[in-house]
């Protein structure tokens, strides 16, 4: 196969696909409803991130200025952690939007997270769905669809199939040429915007080779997924007795993985691993603090043994009365603490499992649409997938902890004689830790959506597969 000749294919391609002002018209469209979905992200992003910075400022200064009081009601009264904005969200904001961006920190309970856009932002959330990923994943594959239909079948139309294979061309050949021309628009096309995005995610603060790295492998991911679309493409224009029969073929073949298949997906993935509501969540955690995760050590009982075990750490065994007042409420604290810990782990572990066995579920689905799978793999890259909102609230809650226990061994220490009538004063409050938090390196991600990854690969085998086969066995007539 000659480099030059498929070089001279995928330019005659490009010359007719050019010529044809339909193509031309589609490619503005997509051009400004790409241009529209960064704009609506980039507003939404520092919306978000106007929103988390004022949010987080007020909670701090709340904390720091709360006055004077005991350092356990202090740990009531608690205070607010917010979600991080990510740059990326411009692109994808996969359910990041529906996840909530705060969590309120208190002792005595760990709660979910709370205030989600989509809740916030009532009847114009339904906007939230577009998306420069919307774009991508959606009308970029028509664009395919509309410019590759007939680069078989038109040729065939035409009568010039017949005349290019009389010439001795191969038909392997051919493929590749015109395969390469649709490549070629493409990127045309493509880089331009693969360019606008990454300088507003670096005037957004996105520079960071972190970001650098998720959009490298963001574009290879739409890089296969694209390509995967211009096989089938291709492999359809082949098989089809005429063009008209390809587009419709093509157009239902894209209203099955884009359309259809997601939300089968999502149906299956309910029975498969069915969620229980947040009532049922509720009412099982108030059980377990009641009754023991095994539902049968009172509440009572179950602290006094923790209270034990934290008396013989600190060498405290049979001392009875002679244990300071305050000292040893602070001790019970700390069961209390670890008691309710052990609860609320146990059930917010229990239900993450359940998500990410429904996530698993879905991914499958993957192996049925490429569209599936690479709308899996951009939220991960982005990081808006539940995985990261998880790792999210895993920091909280260990800051909770850790946060309770600072105050309670405080309230422990220094009471004294004045007991629950001591009070702390801003001292304490800003010897708290600030919260931070990192999101999970690009490699947790890509292993997180591992399934996904393999299942786009393997899309890409099959659609090159299928449009080798199909160009070997074309009809000329």
């Amino acid at each position: 196969m000659s480099r030059s000749l498929v070089a001279t294919i995928a330019r005659k391609e490009l010359r007719e696909i050019v010529r044809d002002g339909r193509l031309r018209v589609l490619v503005v469209l997509v051009v400004i409803l790409g241009a529209a979905a960064l704009a609506f992200g980039v507003q939404q992003t520092l919306r978000a991130q106007h929103a988390r910075e004022h949010a987080q400022e007020r909670a701090t200064d709340q904390w720091q200025t709360q006055g004077d009081k005991n350092p356990h009601v202090a740990a009531h009264y608690g205070t607010h952690v917010f979600a991080p904005t990510s740059t990326a969200t411009a692109i994808d904001p996969g359910v990041s939007a529906f996840l909530g961006q705060s969590v309120k920190v208190e002792a005595h309970r760990r709660n979910l997270a709370s205030h989600s856009r989509a809740q916030d932002g009532a009847g114009v959330q339904g906007l939230g769905a577009f998306s420069v990923a919307s774009v991508l994943l959606l009308l970029v594959p028509l664009l395919i669809i509309a410019i590759g239909y007939g680069a078989w079948s038109r040729e065939r139309e035409r009568g010039t199939l017949r005349q290019l294979l009389s010439t001795g061309v191969d038909r392997k050949t051919l493929l590749w040429g015109k395969g390469a021309a649709l490549l070629v628009v493409l990127f045309a096309l493509l880089t331009p915007a693969a360019a606008a995005i990454i300088g507003v995610l670096w005037w957004l603060g996105g520079g960071d080779g972190d970001t650098m790295l998720r959009l490298a492998s963001l574009g290879i991911g739409y890089g296969v997924y694209f390509a995967t679309i211009a096989g089938l493409t291709l492999y359809v224009s082949a098989a089809a007795r005429s063009s008209r029969a390809a587009l419709v073929a093509l157009v239902a073949v894209w209203g099955v993985f884009c359309l259809a298949m997601p939300r089968v997906a999502s149906e299956a993935a309910a029975v498969i691993a069915p969620l229980p509501s947040r009532a049922e969540v509720g009412r099982a955690v108030h059980s377990s603090l009641a009754n023991g995760l095994d539902g049968k050590t009172r509440r009572e009982k179950g602290i006094e043994a923790i209270t034990v075990e934290l008396m013989k750490k600190e060498g405290l065994s049979g001392t009875g009365m002679l244990v300071a007042g305050s000292f040893m409420a602070g001790l019970e604290l700390q069961a209390e603490a670890q008691w309710e810990d052990r609860v609320y782990d146990h059930h917010i572990r229990a239900l993450d499992a359940k998500i990410a066995a429904q996530e698993r579920a879905v991914a499958w689905f993957g192996v049925l649409s490429p569209y599936v799978a690479m709308r899996a793999l951009s939220a991960g890259l982005c990081g808006t997938d539940y995985h990261h909102h998880s790792r999210f609230t895993e920091a909280a809650e260990a800051w909770r902890k850790g946060l309770v226990g600072q105050l309670n061994e405080a309230f422990a220490k220094k009471g004294g004689a004045k007991g629950w009538d001591y009070k702390a004063g801003p001292d304490l409050w800003q010897k708290v830790p600030p919260f931070s938090y990192s999101a999970p390196a690009i490699a947790q991600a890509a292993a997180t959506h591992l399934v996904s990854i393999v299942a786009l690969l393997l899309w890409l085998v099959v659609a090159i597969g299928l449009a080798l086969a199909s160009a070997r066995r074309v009809r000329v007539v």
